[in-house]
């Protein structure tokens, strides 16, 4: 549950006007006022100057009773999924010296009607010698329509003179930020790996199924000292195995992510309507989401590479409990594209981090990007690209050429059924969600 309370010195008065009741008054007094002069009768005249005073009285009652008020608002829960709801609780309290009199809000949202509301406000006492306040609380449900950061509010108060003639619109306090993560779409109880290779492909497999002699020993390389060759796992898979230098307690995983705009159209997918663009990044964020909160929870340890300036924050530690996706899904309700032409990715100097499956997610990248992607790929590791369909096929060829297997996927494409597509175009061995193995020294 999220609250923030605005102090009562950052209201803002807006213009005080005549409503339309009020407007008439004063057309009707000024022509009777004409029409006095024209038939010289006093009573007219009479007449015309009250109903003219009726309006500038009212607006002068509303200028001299300014409010001062002082709201609390909080969001149940404080951070929510896009397309899922959240509510608003508001509590308005009177700060000041004198009655407030009945009053209207509405409350300002970023999307469509762009405000909530109306809501009513009832009179409420002054403020007492023990410096409390009567208080008004109404509420509302917001559903965030896409992901993002979002400005709620200020609050927008309308109140008037008791005969409705004049209103005066009180801005209460500021912003209150809500977070709108992308929706991390469950994948089920098991995933689909690729097993094709050694390496670390083979080490996730044996991690459910394999001995400590799998555990413990990968395939020789060039380089490698004979001292570290494991005779034992060598006969039993009929080439040179050497023993690792440490065991690993958690498979790793990586997740890349497409952030440069050239890789998604260019500058049009930066507007915020419904071209393709912008539907296949939101698309891309939610797939990355939905993918490595469901490889996290499975017992890897997620590394989220970008092509661009790094804006992903990484997952939490155990230490944290069930909010360990918490930073990594805050961070990417505010990922946006990078406009970096002209210069190399910031993540493209780096080398392939962790072993370990890797997965892509990206559009239409361009050549350098879709070089760097390949790169993350050792020769032993199984290797994911979710490729969206936008009519070039070129990265889609590259990357198959390279040992990625390919999935095919639109922007209107359910990340659980792309997930499934993994086992269904490679037949994969599916791998549970694992418990980490014990850590255990290299034996002779």
């Amino acid at each position: 549950m999220s609250r923030t309370k605005t102090d009562p010195r950052g209201a803002r008065r807006s213009v005080t006007r005549l409503t339309g009741r009020g407007v008439a008054f004063l057309v009707v007094g000024i022509g009777c006022g004409i029409l006095s002069y024209t038939t010289r009768s006093t009573e007219l005249q009479y007449a015309a100057g009250f109903v003219v005073l009726l309006p500038v009285a009212a607006l002068i009652v509303v200028l001299a009773r300014p409010l001062r008020l002082r709201v609390t608002r909080t969001f149940t829960p404080p951070v929510v999924s896009a397309g899922t709801s959240s509510v608003v609780e508001l509590e308005v309290r009177n700060v000041s010296t004198r009655p407030s009199p009945p009053a209207s809000w509405t409350d300002r949202v970023p999307w469509f009607p762009y405000v909530v509301g109306p809501g009513q406000l009832p009179r409420m006492r002054a403020q007492g010698v023990a410096r409390t306040a009567q208080r008004s609380r109404s509420g509302y449900t917001i559903r965030p329509p896409l992901r993002g950061i979002y400005d709620i509010g200020p609050l927008d108060v309308t109140y008037s003179d008791p005969f409705g003639l004049a209103i005066g619109r009180l801005t209460v306090g500021g912003k209150q930020k809500l977070y709108v993560t992308p929706v991390a779409v469950p994948f089920g109880e098991s995933g689909s790996i690729s097993v094709s290779g050694e390496g670390s492909a083979r080490l996730i497999q044996r991690m459910v199924t394999g001995n400590d002699d799998d555990l413990m020993t990968r395939e020789y390389r060039i380089g490698d000292a004979l001292r570290r060759v494991h005779w034992r796992a060598s006969a039993r898979h009929g080439e040179l195995m050497v023993r690792q230098e440490e065991q690993r307690t958690y498979p790793g995983a990586r997740v890349i992510l497409d952030t440069r705009m050239d890789g998604y159209g260019g500058p049009i997918s930066m507007i915020e309507f419904p071209d393709n663009g912008f539907t296949w990044f939101e698309w891309a964020v939610t797939m990355t989401a939905s993918l490595g909160v469901h490889l996290h929870r499975s017992g890897f340890q997620v590394d989220v590479l970008e092509t661009g300036p790094r804006q992903i924050a990484p997952f939490g530690d155990a230490k944290q409990g069930g909010r360990q996706d918490l930073e990594f899904l805050l961070s990417l309700a505010a990922v946006r594209l990078i406009d970096d032409r002209g210069r190399g990715s910031d993540a493209g100097e780096q080398p392939p981090s962790s072993l370990g499956p890797v997965f892509a997610v990206v559009a239409d990248p361009t050549i350098d990007t879709l070089n760097w992607i390949i790169a993350q790929r050792r020769p032993y590791e199984p290797a994911v690209a979710f490729v969206l369909e936008t009519g070039n096929e070129s990265a889609t060829e590259a990357l198959r050429a390279n040992g990625w297997l390919c999935v095919p996927v639109t922007d209107g494409s359910d990340p659980a059924l792309a997930w499934a597509g993994v086992s269904r175009l490679s037949g994969a061995v599916p791998v549970q969600t694992m418990p980490a193995p014990r850590s255990t020294g290299a034996r002779g």
